[in-house]
């Protein structure tokens, strides 16, 4: 696995938000998701401001689950299990971290130029 820069979280955030924000169509790769998933909760946990910054970036955050998932062979409705009271959201959170289909699936091709696999 290729070493991760700034420059590429940088990239790749600025990419989700401003032309992926309300995308729902497609596929994302396992690193192209955690690149921009984990530095929008990581700011959460900042006081007042992480909340303010979780509540700018909800609608990229709705529309990158779905295509990580669609990348998993799922349906982007297993987001919505994060409403189930307690451990709802562990069921989203287990199918983003899995690796994705090499192969077309019915979402569309794989990520181009990208890799899917967990190593």
């Amino acid at each position: 696995m290729a070493a991760i820069t700034a420059n590429e979280i940088i990239d790749n955030f600025k990419k989700v938000v401003t032309t992926q924000y309300i995308c729902f169509d497609g596929r994302m790769s396992l690193r192209e998701y955690w690149l921009f998933a984990l530095p929008v909760y990581i700011l959460g946990f900042v006081p007042v401001v992480g909340q303010v910054l979780l509540l700018a970036l909800l609608l990229p955050t709705i529309g990158a689950t779905p295509r990580r998932l669609h990348d998993t062979g799922k349906t982007g409705w297993f987001q919505l299990c994060v409403f189930i009271c307690g451990i709802g959201f562990l069921i989203p959170l287990f199918f983003c971290i899995q690796a994705g289909d090499p192969n077309e699936n019915q979402y569309g091709p794989a990520p181009a130029g990208t890799s899917n696999s967990a190593e």
